[in-house]
């Protein structure tokens, strides 16, 4: 339960510093014109800030570079158009298992197309405008046919050459394949669509040599002539600096992303991934909700009785999805969507990754990489969500039930999304906690291997192995710097909860569709779908968002750290990743130390966002947006809070007295009738949250690694000062 200060007593401290204020504001002593020009209603226009909440510019540029890294890695380039294309959730006519990759040479028109895994038949390749309105408003006159093939034995493709003076005002917004001799409109089979990375990578392309830097005055390259039929990022090619472009593009992703219901039955992405409980959601958050919650349709509204599980739902916060296809009922956690721009990386086998189909993913998205639809781009999983968990019946027939997207609708919410929580990860061996517990589980964390003894058998019980995947306690792989899909047995613990209650439910295959065995109860036939691996989750928010993995299987840090000890992870494939034992074997005082790291470098975690949030809260003129603002502060720092506290043993108690005189700042400013007042609390807060951070934890640019520890490149990791250390 967090802990809120009394209204009753802040309103009365309110009172008498707005008094003080308003005395020296007529003798003319303290507050300047600046000051007065401060003090606006809650309805005056913002013009200082656009209000992008826990978004932040800097970390969607982050994701922006890392999608470049990965899109050039897989052969796009300036000169090359690659996409991905899949069966999609909304709009696809027919479930299918088939996807395809489609290239197109901006230089030559010259296209190349090979799908597989479509049923034997014949099949059309169409080109889509349909810019600036709802996807699903293909017309005749928005298509363009780039031919026909045939696919035998699952594979087919084509090769084609496009004519440039047929081609002129149009523009590509999706590839469609339908069957041949009918309409785009009435039969998709799979689909696949530039996003917001494409259009910012092909805006004049000025990434491939300055990133983020300068768009004014770049000319067209007469050498693409196929450029033209790109998406483009608005205003791009008009600015010096993308920054202003982006921002405003967050701040209406942020407003899509809470209050969109796209015509639907009143749920929004906000339902499951809610802004106030770290972006997602847990039984004891659902207890609060009101009955009239949108999350609760499947109870309140007969004709979606089958949206959802109630029970599971509630009990175990498992949401209804269907990954492996309709009518396959598979019930997942509601994965967090902080830090995105770190974990949105796949392996590439390149690099050193283990599985070639990792290199399909659009995107590192969901639990298991394929909780988005066709490519399993970002993109599609907003098209997957809104089809999947907000129609007004179960038919999800798209302009009925709900309505698609528009591409603008689209770009603004990936940007969001890609904006949320750190740009990067903690520097952990620069770090040095304060309580000796915490600094203790921080070395048993940051190593990658087991050590071994003279004839090379590992000892066990020295190390907890975490480092390998998860680099400097985020979702990266020290290996390859992107997001790895491992097996980690989970599904083979022993007792699933949620199982208990439904004997019956699918066993979660994760990563892919193909038939595969993932539960003892049914040895003689296949009763999943998948092959047993999970995305890499990053483990700094991991102290804020219990309960834990992909079915909630546990309820509590500790429990999470120990399911590493146990016989369903020490003889998964996880366990052998690459060849090399990663064997854990922790005891209790162990399993404490890892967990007190982890919920100190949670609380670090908390407290530089809190100050984010209080700062965006002081360049705002409008009351009412800079009081939620700074409520969303508050919340950050209540969280950093109760994670010191629930440890118990290592808990940094100065640090939370320190935390705790921050909330009551907080709180003050939450009141504050004027932008100045509401500044003066929120220094106040953040001076007392300075303290805090520091009775935690001291960090040392110059610390050198031991040899255990595998260091990550520099721009992939905070500075000391970026942490406010």
């Amino acid at each position: 339960m967090r802990r809120i200060i009394s209204l009753s007593v802040a309103r009365k401290k309110v009172i008498k510093l707005s008094a003080i204020f308003a005395m020296a504001s007529v003798l003319g002593m303290l507050l300047t014109a600046n000051y007065i020009g401060s003090l606006n209603s809650d309805n005056q226009p913002d013009s200082t800030v656009s209000s992008v909440g826990h978004g932040d510019v800097n970390t969607l540029k982050t994701a922006l570079d890392a999608w470049r890294e990965n899109y050039e890695a897989k052969g796009g380039n300036a000169e090359v158009l690659r996409l991905l294309l899949g069966y999609s959730k909304a709009q696809s006519s027919l479930y299918t298992q088939g996807h395809a990759q489609f290239q197109l040479n901006l230089k030559t028109g010259e296209v190349i197309f090979q799908t597989k895994g479509l049923d034997a038949g014949q099949y059309d390749l169409w080109l889509i405008d349909s810019l600036d309105q709802p996807i699903q408003s293909k017309v005749d006159d928005n298509a363009l046919k780039i031919g026909s093939f045939a696919v035998e034995n699952g594979k087919g493709g084509l090769e084609a050459q496009l004519e440039r003076s047929k081609l002129l005002g149009f523009t590509l917004n999706s590839i469609v394949v339908s069957k041949a001799g009918q309409s785009p409109l009435e039969n998709t089979v799979i689909t696949g669509a530039p996003d917001l990375m494409h259009k910012l990578y092909y805006a004049d392309k000025p990434w491939l040599t300055t990133a983020m830097g300068d768009f004014k005055d770049i000319k067209p390259d007469a050498s693409m002539p196929f450029d033209f039929l790109l998406p483009k990022a608005a205003h791009a090619d008009t600015l010096s600096d993308l920054t202003p472009v982006l921002g405003a593009l967050v701040a209406q992703g942020r407003q899509i992303f809470h209050k969109e219901t796209f015509n639907g039955n009143g749920r929004t992405c906000e339902t499951c991934h809610r802004a106030d409980n770290n972006f997602t959601i847990d039984p004891n958050y659902i207890m609060k909700l009101p009955p009239n919650d949108p999350l609760f349709v499947a109870e309140t509204n007969p004709a979606l009785a089958d949206l959802e599980n109630p029970v599971l739902m509630r009990k175990h916060g498992l949401i209804l999805t269907n990954v492996d296809g309709p009518g396959i009922d598979v019930f997942r956690s509601v994965s967090h969507t902080l830090a995105m721009a770190t974990t949105i990386k796949s392996e590439l086998l390149a690099d050193g990754g283990e599985f070639a189909a990792d290199e399909t993913m659009a995107n590192a998205t969901g639990w298991s990489g394929d909780g988005a639809p066709g490519s399993g781009s970002l993109r599609e999983f907003t098209l997957g969500a809104v089809a999947q968990h907000m129609p007004k019946t179960m038919a999800r027939n798209a302009g009925v039930d709900f309505r698609l997207p528009t591409e603008a609708e689209l770009d603004a919410v990936e940007a969001y999304m890609l904006s949320l929580g750190r740009s990067k990860d903690y520097p952990v061996y620069q770090l040095t906690f304060n309580d000796p517990l915490t600094e203790a589980g921080k070395d048993l964390f940051d190593t990658k291997t087991n050590p071994k003894d003279a004839s090379g058998a590992p000892i066990l019980g020295k190390t907890a192995n975490c480092n390998g995947c998860h680099q400097n306690a985020g979702g990266r792989s020290s290996s390859t710097k992107a997001n790895p899909t491992r097996n980690t047995g989970i599904e083979q613990m022993k007792i699933h909860p949620a199982r208990l209650l439904k004997p019956d439910m699918a066993y979660d295959g994760g990563f892919g569709t193909s038939p595969a065995f993932c539960g003892a109860d049914a040895p003689d036939e296949a009763n999943c779908f998948g092959d047993g691996r999970f995305n890499t989750t990053p483990l700094i928010e991991a102290a804020d968002t219990a309960p834990y993995f992909h079915n909630n299987a546990v309820s509590t840090l500790e429990e999470a750290i120990a399911a590493y000890n146990s016989d369903a992870f020490n003889t998964s494939p996880g366990h052998l990743s690459k060849g090399t034992d990663r064997t854990v074997k922790l005891d209790s005082t162990q399993v404490v130390a890892v967990a007190s790291f982890l919920r100190a470098i949670n609380a670090l975690e908390n407290i530089r966002m809190s100050d984010q949030l209080d700062n965006q809260a002081r360049q705002i003129n409008n009351n009412a947006t800079a009081r939620e603002i700074a409520r969303l502060g508050r919340e950050e720092n209540q969280d950093a809070i109760q994670v010191l506290k629930e440890g118990v043993l290592g808990n940094s108690w100065q640090a939370v007295l320190r935390l705790e005189r921050a909330a009551y700042f907080q709180n003050l400013a939450q009141l504050a009738p004027v932008r100045a007042l509401r500044n003066s609390m929120l220094n106040q807060a953040m001076a007392q949250k300075k303290q805090a951070r520091e009775l935690i934890a001291s960090c040392d640019p110059s610390a050198i690694p031991a040899a255990t520890v595998v260091v990550p490149p520099a721009e992939l990791q905070y500075t000391c000062r970026e942490i406010g250390l």
